[in-house]
């Protein structure tokens, strides 16, 4: 391993301080914006029940924090790393698209309604591809990748989005990743990334964490977790270009007056972004409190994404 891609951690984690509450910011800042975004994404006040407003609370963390100031932000050698793996990796041997998007290549394995709803869209919808799955193993191995993906609505159900571990199939060695498909195709495209995210950064870190790690619960908690924001990352850097970030233009810092600067810059990425993966959360029979959850993915993805830019210029 590179001596320069030794993580080093930021003078928050140095320091031991915890990442933003929304406690710290003004209240009805948060609360407007929050009020602005779920009229945007049509949720009814009525349907504000137990599992809405523990999102809410998922979605005000996200909000609230200083992606600049989080203490697992990987250094920037790593994400400027990351981001070459991103361009030259992953990008560079993705199939052609959209003749060969994810949930085609998965035919075998991803069940038919699934395969029904999904659009023919790019970017990580190809990140199952045999062929860039191949390609990353002869990099980053010794380890194999093996993808599994089906609906799974059973035992935790939904609230599961997908998990990896380490194991041996056979005679080989194997990073086993699973995906739930009885999500939106953009929030499996999304998991499966995030999937990849920890297969490389054990890989250049050294595996480290646990052998099976599951996607599941606060998306905010990420924010304490350097090898959890790393595989968020990926997701990111693959998700928005520079150009795109450039386009929309940085994320100001949520205090008094900004909530209406935060809105546009969140609803800019959501117009932009959200035809590509045939992402609307106003149409369709989603559940008030699975549109929160994906509005609070993207939220987070598109702030990390701004937090690379500014931080290491990826």
């Amino acid at each position: 391993m590179s001596a320069a891609l030794t993580s080093s951690p930021s003078p928050a984690a140095a320091k031991g301080m915890p990442s933003r509450e929304p406690a710290a910011l003004e209240t009805r800042e948060v609360d407007h914006l929050v009020s602005r975004l779920l009229a945007e994404i049509k949720v009814p006040f009525d349907s504000l029940g137990t599992r809405v407003l523990n999102q809410l609370s998922d979605l005000k963390k996200i909000l609230s924090a200083d992606y600049m100031d989080v203490p697992a932000l990987p250094s920037k050698p790593l994400l400027r790393e990351l981001a070459r793996i991103v361009e030259n990796d992953i990008k560079q041997h993705m199939p052609a698209l959209p003749s060969m998007p994810l949930l085609r290549e998965l035919e075998q394995i991803v069940d038919n309604d699934i395969k029904q709803r999904a659009p023919a869209y790019g970017g990580l919808a190809s990140l199952g591809s045999p062929q860039l799955l191949g390609h990353l193993a002869k990099i980053f191995g010794p380890r194999e990748v093996a993808l599994r993906a089906e609906p799974y609505r059973a035992g935790a159900g939904l609230a599961l989005r997908g998990f990896y571990c380490r194991a041996k199939l056979g005679d080989k060695n194997k990073f086993v990743i699973f995906v739930n498909t009885a999500h939106h195709p953009g929030a499996v495209a999304a998991t499966l990334g995030h999937e990849l995210g920890h297969y490389i950064y054990g890989s250049l870190m050294g595996e480290k964490a646990a052998h099976t790690a599951f996607m599941e619960g606060a998306i905010a908690n990420h924010l304490l977790e350097e090898d959890e924001l790393f595989a968020d990352s990926l997701v990111a850097l693959a998700a928005y270009s520079p150009e795109l970030i450039k386009k929309i233009g940085g994320l100001s810092q949520l205090r008094s007056g900004f909530s209406e600067d935060l809105f546009n810059r969140i609803k800019s990425a959501y117009d932009l972004i959200g035809p590509r993966y045939g992402l609307d959360f106003t149409k369709g029979k989603m559940a008030a409190a699975w549109r929160v959850r994906y509005l609070t993915s993207m939220a987070h993805f598109f702030k990390l994404r701004c937090a690379l830019y500014k931080s290491a210029g990826v």
